[in-house]
C-alpha cells in the first residue's frame, strides 16, 4: 500500500492537473463488483485484476487491449500465455510470479547432519530424505513431519506441477475438455496419496503446514512463494533459520517442465471510458511497472521473480531476498507452465478429490475419474470459450 501511494504521488507530479484516486476493496466479492460496474460503465477507469478474474472480464469485452508499444513484449515471460488466442491482444500485466518450492528448517536438518545444498533435486531421493526427517513417538504418532503438504492449495498446485513435470496437460488442445485423469494426472495424484499412505511423511489430519513448520513440527514443506511472507512475522523464532530450494522433479532437472507458475496479475483498463482516460490509465501502468527499477521493486515487495527474462538474476533480488525465496523461484521460472484460465468450477471438484485420496485413502484413479467427469459436464453446460493456454509453453532448451 505504501509503495502504491508513493507511485501515485510520483505519477501525479508528472501530470499536473490530473488526480488519480484508488479505492482498496476486499477480496471476497470484488470480481462480481468489477464485472457489474465495468459492464455498466460506472466503475473505475482501471483496476488491479487477479488472474482468476481477468478471463470473465476479457470474455465480456470490457477490457481495452494493451498498446503494442507499452512493454518489450519479447522479453516478458508472460507474453506467450497472455495473448488472446483469437485476437493476439494482451489485456493484463504481471507484478511478479509465484512457483512451488521447498521450505526447510535449517536447525532441524542440521540435527540430522544435512544442509540445504544436500536436499535432492529428484523425487525418489527427496522422499528418502523426508522419511529420514519424519519422527514419531512410541505409539507411532508423527511428531515431526518430514515434509508437509497439509494445505489444500499446496496439494492443488503441486498436483498441477507433477502433471507438467511428466510432460502432461490438464486440458485438451482446444481447452474444451479436462483430461485430468490422463496417465500423468493419475500418477501425480497417486504420488500425493503415497506421500501420506505409503511413505507416511505426515498425518493427513495433523497441523496445517504453516503451523507445523512454524512450530518445528515439520522439517520442510512445499508451497508457492507467496507463503513466505508470513513466516518471520507469525513465527519470529524462525527468523534467519529457514531457507528454500527448488521443488524436485522426476528427472532431477527442469525438463520437460519444472511445473506450474502462477502470475500475480496487474491492471486491466476498461474500454467504457474515453480514449483520453484510457491513455492516462496506460501511462500510469507503464510508469508503475515498465522500468527495470519498478519491476525489481515489485518483485522484492511481493516475494516473487519479475516478469522479465533479463532481470531474473538481478543482484537486487539476491540482496533483498529473505530465505532465497525469490532466487529459488527465479531459477525454475523459465521452465514453468502458465495454464491460463483456471475454470472456477474446478476447485469444488478438486477439494472433494483430495479429501477422498488423502483422508479416506480412496483409489486415486477412481477419485480422478469422478472429478474429470464432473468437470467436463460443467464445461459443456457453461458453453463458453475458455482461455486455457498451457500448451503455449516452450522449454528454454532441449
Amino acid at each position: 500500500m505504501l509503495f502504491t501511494e508513493q507511485l501515485v504521488q510520483e505519477w501525479e507530479a508528472q501530470h499536473p492537473g490530473v488526480t488519480l484516486k484508488y479505492n482498496p476493496l476486499g477480496w471476497t466479492d470484488i470480481e462480481t463488483k468489477l464485472l457489474t460496474v465495468a459492464t455498466a460503465g460506472s466503475g473505475p477507469a482501471f483496476a488491479n485484476i487477479h488472474f482468476f478474474w481477468r478471463y470473465d472480464l476479457q470474455r465480456a469485452g470490457v477490457l481495452a487491449p494493451y498498446p503494442d508499444d507499452l512493454f518489450e513484449w519479447d522479453k516478458l515471460i508472460s507474453t506467450p500465455f497472455t495473448r488472446d488466442p483469437e485476437t493476439g491482444k494482451i489485456y493484463t500485466c504481471n507484478f511478479c510470479y509465484y512457483t512451488d518450492q521447498v521450505y526447510f528448517n535449517q536447525e532441524l536438518l542440521t540435527a540430522e547432519g544435512i544442509n540445504g545444498d544436500q536436499i535432492p533435486t529428484n523425487w525418489d531421493d527427496f522422499i528418502k530424505l523426508a522419511q529420514q526427517l519424519t519422527k514419531a513417538d512410541g505409539n507411532g504418532t508423527i511428531t515431526q513431519a518430514g515434509c508437509s503438504l497439509n494445505d489444500y492449495w499446496a496439494r492443488e498446485w503441486l498436483w498441477h506441477t507433477l502433471v507438467y513435470q511428466q510432460g502432461g496437460w490438464l486440458y485438451n488442445e482446444s481447452g474444451t475438455e479436462a483430461n485430468w485423469n490422463s496417465e500423468e494426472g493419475v500418477r501425480a495424484l497417486q504420488f500425493i496419496q503415497d506421500w501420506y499412505h505409503k511413505h507416511n511423511l505426515e498425518d493427513p489430519e495433523g497441523l496445517g503446514q504453516g503451523d507445523a513448520f512454524g512450530n518445528a513440527a515439520a522439517a520442510m514443506y512445499i508451497n508457492q512463494g507467496y507463503s513466505a511472507a508470513g513466516i518471520d512475522t507469525t513465527f519470529p523464532q524462525l527468523t534467519g533459520k529457514w531457507s528454500t530450494v527448488p521443488t524436485p522433479t522426476f528427472t532431477g532437472n527442469g525438463l520437460p517442465s519444472w511445473g506450474l507458475q502462477i502470475p500475480e496479475e496487474g491492471f486491466g483498463v476498461f474500454n467504457t471510458f474515453s480514449p483520453e482516460v484510457q491513455e492516462l490509465a496506460f501511462d500510469y501502468i507503464r510508469f508503475m511497472i515498465a522500468s527495470d527499477e519498478h519491476r525489481l521493486d515489485w518483485a522484492t515487495i511481493m516475494d516473487g521473480p519479475p516478469d522479465h527474462r533479463d532481470l531474473l538474476d538481478a543482484e537486487q533480488l539476491k540482496t533483498e531476498d529473505t530465505g532465497r525465496v525469490i532466487e529459488t523461484q527465479a531459477v525454475t521460472l523459465p521452465y514453468r507452465v502458465n495454464n491460463g484460465e483456471q475454470p472456477i468450477e474446478a476447485e469444488k471438484f478438486w477439494r472433494v478429490m483430495f479429501d477422498e485420496v488423502v483422508l479416506n485413502n480412496t483409489d486415486a484413479k477412481v477419485a480422478l475419474d469422478t472429478a474429470t467427469k464432473q468437470m467436463n459436464v460443467a464445461l459443456k453446460d457453461a458453453d463458453k470459450r475458455r482461455l486455457i493456454v498451457e500448451r503455449n509453453y516452450q522449454p528454454p532448451s532441449a
